[in-house]
């Protein structure tokens, strides 16, 4: 079973656990979560009807990396964070699943840019306004 960990479960990571739900993968399941919301984190899941069980809560991202044995990490945290956390996990040479912006200033680009070259780590960035409902509307228009 591939374990995922996740830092910062805003509304795409929970839109990514949704998708994860419905197709069902054997292989997959979100182990650990990072957010300093950790009781409406676990609250949200109730009202999601998943099961909080088989799931570690941290309040802090770089503990659930320090303390997990992952096989892949989803940040989703605000976005002067990105660099933060995803700098120790392309160390780890793990996959990366990384919100847009993957960072807000040269330097923290300047340390993603020379993580990501030392790494082996397979890297999605999220690009999701163009499937949004407005996005495609104005790919109708102008078709």
């Amino acid at each position: 079973m591939k374990k995922i960990g996740v830092i910062g479960y805003g509304g795409r990571i929970r839109g990514l656990h949704w998708q994860l739900d419905h197709f069902k993968p054997d292989d997959v399941r979100i182990v650990a979560i990072a957010d300093p919301r950790l009781d409406e984190v676990r609250e949200q899941f109730r009202k999601d009807g998943r099961d909080v069980e088989g799931v570690r809560f941290y309040a802090d991202g770089d503990r659930m990396l320090a303390q997990e044995d992952l096989d892949g990490v989803m940040i989703g945290t605000r976005c002067s964070l990105h660099t933060h956390y995803a700098v120790p996990v392309l160390r780890r040479n793990l996959p990366l699943f990384l919100e847009k912006p993957v960072c807000t200033n040269e330097t923290d680009w300047r340390r993603l840019y020379t993580a990501w070259k030392k790494s082996k780590s397979p890297v999605i960035v999220s690009f999701p306004l163009r499937v949004t409902a407005h996005a495609r509307l104005v790919e109708e228009l102008l078709r």
